[in-house]
Order: structure tokens, then C-alpha cells, then sequence
């Protein structure tokens, strides 16, 4: 059972400047619960060039690392350090423990495997009786005789080993039992690996944005990056799976001074893609009227609505 969301941290593992999250309960509950997308960046061993289709791990910007960790419900661990650690430490109980974590995830891989099997080979021999019906009706209607067929072996049969041991009088056929065959799976995870202490990091040092980041976060939009769209979020009433974004946000300094030709490209680019844009900024001298960290945010949109 996962733990409840008060008590759940995430693991964040920092790996060359990144910040990444490879559990996928992790990565469900900072979806559901902190309005954070991140951005899924794996590929298949199978095939590591391709692009179409990530998974595992999800990478988090910097504001969306520091955003957990600030509320408590993340840790960032340096990943290097913390696995050489443990590797160089584990002592035979450990890796016994590990290895049979491991074998265990293969089993309820090929349990599955299995259960999928049973499903297509149900199917192939129900279409098989049905042609075989079918045949059968068709010879008796034409009159002929036509001899009963046997099922033909399915290709997802399980291969068996057979030997003949012949004796003076009788011969008698014997079947070799064979080990216990398991698939090979990647882990997404070692966490089963880092049971002891992990050294954690300070939390990252975010962008500008973060501000405006946070004042969104905060009011139930979700954000993914806004760079196909020329600003730097992309912003959602709700999870991006059930709505389109309705802003394109950018963030500005306080005192930064806006060029009339950023906003008027950035008002059209917005309005072509049916978006408003959104950009921000936050007061180093009020406070915020809701009681949060940092000064008061003002936010302003921007749409084209003709000449």
C-alpha cells in the first residue's frame, strides 16, 4: 500500500544537474495531488533513439523540484554518491534481499505474460473449433465424408523436453524437468537497493519564473513548457489529459521594462494559438495577501482582439 499523502516524500534524484523522478507512484502522486506534468524523458532498451514515445523518468524544471520541496513532500538525493555508497557498502543479507526483490518482479512479469497467453490462446482455439464447425457443416451438405481434423499446436504452447529410456522388455517416456525460466525485465527503480541513509541536496536554485510558478501552482492551474509557444509555461484550467491550455505565460522582473513589440507578438502569437498571454511579475516591497512566502504577485493578460 502507498503511503497516504501526508506521509509520502518523493525521491527526486538529481543526476547531472537534472532532476528526476523514476516511480511511478511518484510521478502519480505529484500529478494528482501537486498539479506537476513534468516531462516524461525515457526511452526502450530495445530502442534508444526513439522520440515519440517516452516513459520513464519524468524530468521536473527547477521551480517544480523546488515547489515540492518546499511544501515538504520531496527530497532531492544526489543519485551518484548515494549509489556508490551503497554499492560499495552492501554486505551479502543486502544483496541477497535485492536479488530476490528482483526475481520477484520477474515472477509477477511472467504471471502476467501468462494470463495474457491463456487470453490469445483461448481465442485462437475458439476460432479454430468454429472454422472446424463450419468445415464440417459445409462437407455434410455437399455429402462427402470428410475426416475429423486435430487441433494443431499453437505457437504460444510451452515448449517441452522429452527423453526415451528404453529397457530390455518395455520403453517409457520420461520429461526432464527444467528451471524455473523468468523473462528479463529493467528496473525503473533501485529503491529497494537504497534502504539507508541518502544524502540529500539543497533544494534548487530556481529561475525568475519561479514566482509566477508558484502563484499558479497555487490557484489549481497545471503548467508544462510554453517554448512551442513562445512563452515560458503553458497554462491549464485543470490536467492537460482533459483541457486545452488557455494561457501562454511569461514572467518579468518587478522594475524590468516590457518592449511594446513583445507584448504585441506575444498578445497575436497567443491569440493565433487560442490563448491568452499571461505575464507577471512580483512585488519586492508588498506583501502577499494570502499569507504566502515572497511578495504580492500581479498578473496581467493580453489578448488580440482585432484592428
Amino acid at each position: 500500500m502507498p503511503a497516504t499523502v501526508a506521509e509520502r516524500q518523493v525521491r527526486i534524484s538529481c543526476v547531472a544537474g537534472r532532476y528526476l523522478v523514476f516511480d511511478i507512484d511518484d510521478v502519480l502522486y505529484i500529478r494528482r495531488h501537486h498539479g506537476i506534468c513534468a516531462v516524461l524523458t525515457g526511452t526502450m532498451p530495445q530502442n534508444p533513439t526513439q522520440n515519440l514515445f517516452l516513459g520513464l523518468p519524468v524530468e521536473l524544471h527547477a521551480e517544480e523540484a523546488k515547489l515540492l520541496v518546499d511544501r515538504k513532500a520531496a527530497y532531492i538525493a544526489d543519485e551518484l554518491s548515494d549509489h556508490l555508497s551503497q554499492l560499495t557498502t552492501m554486505d551479502e543479507t543486502t544483496r541477497g534481499a535485492y536479488l530476490q526483490h528482483v526475481k520477484q518482479q520477474r515472477r509477477n512479469a511472467k504471471l502476467a505474460f501468462d494470463e495474457e497467453k491463456a487470453k490469445v490462446q483461448a481465442m485462437h482455439q475458439g476460432k479454430r473449433k468454429a472454422a472446424s464447425k463450419a468445415n464440417k457443416t459445409a462437407a455434410s451438405l455437399e455429402g462427402a465424408s470428410a475426416a475429423p481434423e486435430g487441433e494443431s499446436p499453437s505457437l504460444f504452447d510451452p515448449p517441452t523436453t522429452t527423453g526415451v529410456v528404453a529397457g530390455p522388455a518395455t520403453t517409457t517416456t520420461t520429461t526432464t524437468p527444467s528451471k524455473e525460466a523468468l523473462p528479463a525485465i529493467t528496473p525503473t527503480t533501485s529503491s529497494a537497493l537504497l534502504s539507508g541513509a541518502t544524502p540529500v541536496l539543497d533544494g534548487p536554485i530556481p529561475a525568475s519564473s519561479y514566482s509566477l510558478y508558484k502563484y499558479l501552482n497555487s490557484r489549481g492551474y497545471y503548467t508544462t513548457p510554453g517554448l512551442r509557444f513562445g512563452g515560458d509555461y503553458s497554462v491549464y484550467p485543470g490536467d492537460p489529459f482533459r483541457y486545452h491550455a488557455h494561457y501562454l505565460a511569461n514572467s518579468y522582473g518587478w522594475d524590468e521594462q516590457i518592449g511594446m513589440l513583445d507584448v504585441v507578438t506575444s498578445g497575436r502569437l497567443g491569440t493565433a494559438v487560442k490563448k491568452s498571454f499571461l505575464f507577471g511579475a512580483e512585488s519586492p516591497s508588498k506583501p502577499d495577501p494570502d499569507g504566502g512566502e515572497g511578495g504580492e504577485m500581479r498578473v496581467f493578460c493580453v489578448e488580440w482582439a482585432g484592428m
